[in-house]
């Protein structure tokens, strides 16, 4: 649980919010945003067939990552315009995963969307940053259509530059303050050094229990078959929840799923 400003709250929804699959794309499962926190930043994910962005902000938080339908998050931004500092909590309810926004006696509670697929953003930005000093990127022009610049346009709405820096064939780097950055697929200014400051925000979050080293977000299977997600990093002394990735509001304690499913098997990304 943290408090954070409406107002920041509300400007990363607004910078990742356009990045998102058109009516009559095939989304695999990804038309979300996906509410990501660490302890230092809460982040904003969204992605299109060709775009990735992230957004962020500075919060004291826990460990949890929760996707979020767009239909949610239009409600949770209007709601936040009549807000001032929000409590954000992270909560597993009636085999619902939940976030709930609180300022007050005002309460605003938003459903994970069910069946979402895994986006491993964390690695993809990795890869693209290692990408930026090698040869073929050096020199290459940036191209963008009007549709794919268009969808940049909110990075910068608080007065950011944005910056678009080629990585050759890997695509395009874009930037905008030290708090945003964004993959445009392929098709000299001075800010800050894209990805200085984001070690902490792309470190995979990984803790141990009862022997296993679990991966926050990721994916697992037991030897039913049955495939697991995992939401949130525990507090000290408390016991993992799992979410089911098959079945709608299925959320169990860990130690109930390896009771019948026996063992858990990390699933690829």
């Amino acid at each position: 649980m943290f408090t954070v400003k409406a107002r920041d709250l509300a400007a990363i929804l607004d910078q990742a919010a356009p990045h998102r699959f058109q009516a009559g794309e095939d989304a695999c499962d990804l038309d979300a945003l996906i509410l990501d926190c660490t302890p230092g930043h809460l982040h904003v994910v969204a992605c299109s067939d060709r775009t990735l962005a992230v957004a962020r902000t500075p919060v004291a938080g826990d460990v949890w990552t929760a996707p979020v339908g767009y239909d949610d998050a239009t409600a949770l931004r209007g709601w936040l315009e009549s807000s001032d500092t929000v409590t954000v909590e992270h909560v597993t309810s009636g085999g619902h995963q939940l976030l709930r926004f609180t300022e007050g006696v005002a309460q605003l509670t938003v459903p994970a969307a069910p069946h979402v697929g895994r986006l491993p953003w964390r690695s993809l930005l990795r890869l693209v940053l290692d990408a930026r000093e090698h040869p073929l990127a050096q020199g290459r022009p940036v191209q963008l259509s009007a549709d794919d610049l268009s969808r940049w346009l909110n990075a910068g709405g608080n007065g950011e530059a944005i910056e678009f820096r080629s990585l050759g064939p890997v695509g395009t780097l874009v930037t905008a303050g030290p708090d945003f950055l964004g993959l445009q697929t392929p098709h000299g200014w001075d800010g800050p050094e894209p990805g200085r400051g984001w070690s902490s925000s792309l470190r995979t979050r990984l803790f141990l229990f009862a022997g296993q080293l679990l991966e926050v977000g990721a994916r697992y299977a037991d030897w039913t078959g049955t495939a697991w997600v995992v939401p949130a990093r525990p507090r000290s002394g408390e016991e993992p929840w799992l979410i089911s990735a098959d079945y709608a509001a299925v959320a169990l304690p860990i130690s109930h799923v390896l009771a019948v499913g026996k063992f858990l098997v990390r699933l690829p990304d």
